[in-house]
């Protein structure tokens, strides 16, 4: 469609072309030529000249149409191409806000998250029509308690919009009969799968680091030497840690807690350990000498150990800092 400052200026155009041509013919009627020779030569000249002028403004006229017409195609497809870019990332950035990730019980937005988010929402606001903009705005105000675990009703409600993102993005041809019944099949079957999402998170826990370990080496995922260094780990740190620390084995984690709180977290995979502070300030291995790395992703800092014997050399700082 043609924008109201255009169709107005095709308006004053067309009617001043118009208003010039009535005159001009009008003219051609009603003067009254001297006779002269070569009268009808001039009249003919005059008529051809001025066909030719007709010509040559409707010519423009076309050309500034099409044009307009392609700049307000080019417009709508730039926008298309910026929606989908965005709906894509939102669906990528809610699928790694709703992992549990390593040291929580359940899924978690933290405070950077939700600025993130925000920001997200001010792109939705510029691009998408009102009504996506209401059900992203729905969703993002109750994705989480104030404790900033993720709502059961949070991957629902990303579904709707999502829905709502489909219908913006006007790309579908119109459904028939048969598809309308098929694509509300497919939400129910969507929006049972959004409730599975939302069910609070049971995590598999084992009584002892034998279970843990007998089921990641039973899945190759632990070499023979990870497997020594974490029975090691266990044993070491059970006979020298405190009454206040206790001991937590799952899946994909083996994790020290104190006064009920992780307070360390040890992964594995079959070529070596790592141990990461789940204290506020990550670095405070590097208080006991520790050398430490830094995960850019995580941003926190941690500790790889190939060797047993690399972790023998600060087994000792990592009692006095659980301990302390």
């Amino acid at each position: 469609m043609l924008s109201k400052q255009m169709k107005n200026q095709f308006k004053i155009w067309g009617v001043g072309v118009l208003i010039f041509y009535v005159v001009c013919f009008a003219f051609l009627v009603i003067h009254n030529f001297q006779v002269w020779t070569l009268s009808p030569f001039i009249e003919s000249l005059i008529g051809v000249f001025m066909g030719a002028g007709a010509i040559a403004v409707i010519t423009g006229v076309i050309l500034i149409f099409q044009s307009a017409i392609q700049a307000e195609q080019e417009k709508k497809q730039k926008v298309f191409d910026k929606k989908m870019n965005l709906y894509q990332s939102i669906i990528t950035e809610m699928n790694e806000k709703f992992k549990v990730r390593e040291g929580e019980e359940n899924s978690m937005i933290t405070p950077e998250e939700r600025l993130e988010l925000f920001f997200t929402q001010l792109n939705i606001a510029l691009l998408s029509k009102p009504k996506t903009f209401r059900l992203f705005s729905e969703m993002l105000n109750d994705i989480s308690d104030e404790e900033g675990k993720i709502t059961d009703d949070a991957p629902k409600k990303l579904l709707r919009f999502i829905q709502e993102a489909r219908k913006d993005l006007d790309v579908q041809e119109p459904m028939t009969a048969e598809d309308i019944a098929d694509f509300s099949v497919a939400v129910k079957i969507a929006e049972e799968e959004a409730g599975k999402v939302s069910k609070p998170f049971q995590k598999t826990v084992f009584n002892d680091i034998d279970g843990m370990v007998k089921h990641l080496f039973g899945k190759k995922k632990l070499s023979d030497n990870t497997k020594k260094i974490l029975r090691y780990i266990d044993n070491y740190l059970r006979s020298n840690a405190s009454k206040n620390i206790t001991f937590g084995y799952s899946p994909t984690n083996y994790s020290i807690k104190k006064d009920g709180k992780n307070f360390l977290v040890i992964k594995s995979n079959q070529s070596y350990v790592k141990i990461t502070s789940m204290a506020k300030h990550g670095n405070v291995l590097e208080n006991y000498g520790i050398e430490l790395e830094f995960d850019k992703i995580r941003k926190n800092y941690y500790v790889r150990l190939k060797e047993l014997s690399e972790f023998k050399q600060c087994q000792d700082k990592i009692v006095n800092y659980i301990n302390s």
